[in-house]
């Protein structure tokens, strides 16, 4: 049922894009350490016992183990850059993560499919449109060339940890996904403890623990979305379509936010988007 794959992999898409717009929002009023660890712990909270009662035998992949700590390093630089940058160019620019899989297939002698060389071409394009205009100070102080060197972080750093994801999977993605997500909330679990004893007043950590919840629900939701989709329907294509995900960030960037884009700015998105999808979903 081509309706069936296209519709999940269309809501992974939405999931994950306003997982991490909710995540950027959450940053700009609490800590990015707090946002960080209460994304990360409540989709653990929701992999863990899955693996626990249908795959898990214990052991603990290595590269799972580095690429936790690429993903936090990653996610830090992306809800950093919504927090403080234009949503609307943070967002596209950290999903370009996919040309850093490429880039290691390319050095370790793998050859460069027609797709992934439009695909790094067309990101190329449209980093240079969205980078073209004369900079200008975006609101709360920072400017758009720094939210972007933010997105190009975010980018670096969670395409590594997806190639680690890749290595550290075979035979058993969801143990290396597990792996990764307990890394991370160990990782960050030391300074949330420590920012907590030190903030006796939790008001403000109340009033948007929601929205830290919702991101880390959300994108859960997203990854078994994306997984069935690519179970009923063709992998490639299914890739390609969630991939767009970063469209519904800067949506809702421009909806909620009220954020303001050029002609120029919004054909530099699209060449983005278009990267991406050809990065994503080429198999």
């Amino acid at each position: 049922m081509i309706g069936a794959w296209l519709g999940l992999a269309v809501a992974a898409a939405v999931a994950w894009g306003t997982a991490d717009f909710l995540a950027g929002l959450a940053a700009r009023r609490l800590p990015l350490l707090i946002v960080l660890f209460g994304v990360q712990a409540i989709g653990l909270a929701i992999v863990l016992p899955f693996w626990l009662a249908w795959s898990g035998d214990g052991t603990v992949p290595g590269m799972a183990v580095a690429a936790g700590f690429a993903m936090v390093a990653g996610l830090a630089a992306l809800y950093r850059g919504l927090a403080r940058g234009p949503v609307s160019v943070v967002a596209p620019v950290g999903a370009l993560g996919g040309a850093v899989p490429v880039g290691i297939g390319l050095l370790t002698g793998e050859n460069l499919a027609g797709e992934h060389l439009l695909g790094v071409l067309a990101g190329l394009v449209g980093l240079s449109l969205v980078t073209w205009e004369r900079d200008r100070v975006a609101p709360r102080g920072q400017s758009t060339r720094a939210a972007l060197a933010h997105g190009v972080a975010a980018a670096l750093s969670l395409g590594l940890a997806v190639a680690l994801l890749g290595v550290a999977g075979e035979g058993e993605p969801l143990g290396a996904v597990v792996a990764a997500r307990v890394t991370a909330v160990l990782l960050l679990g030391a300074a949330v403890a420590g920012w907590l004893r030190r903030h006796r007043d939790r008001s403000l950590l109340r009033h948007c623990a929601l929205a830290v919840a919702a991101a880390g629900v959300l994108d859960v939701a997203a990854t078994v979305s994306f997984a069935l989709a690519a179970e009923r329907g063709p992998l490639g294509p299914s890739g390609l379509v969630a991939s767009l995900y970063p469209a519904s960030t800067v949506l809702l960037g421009v909806v909620v936010l009220g954020e303001r884009l050029s002609v120029l700015r919004w054909a530099g998105i699209g060449l983005i988007l278009a990267g991406v999808a050809l990065l994503r979903g080429a198999g």
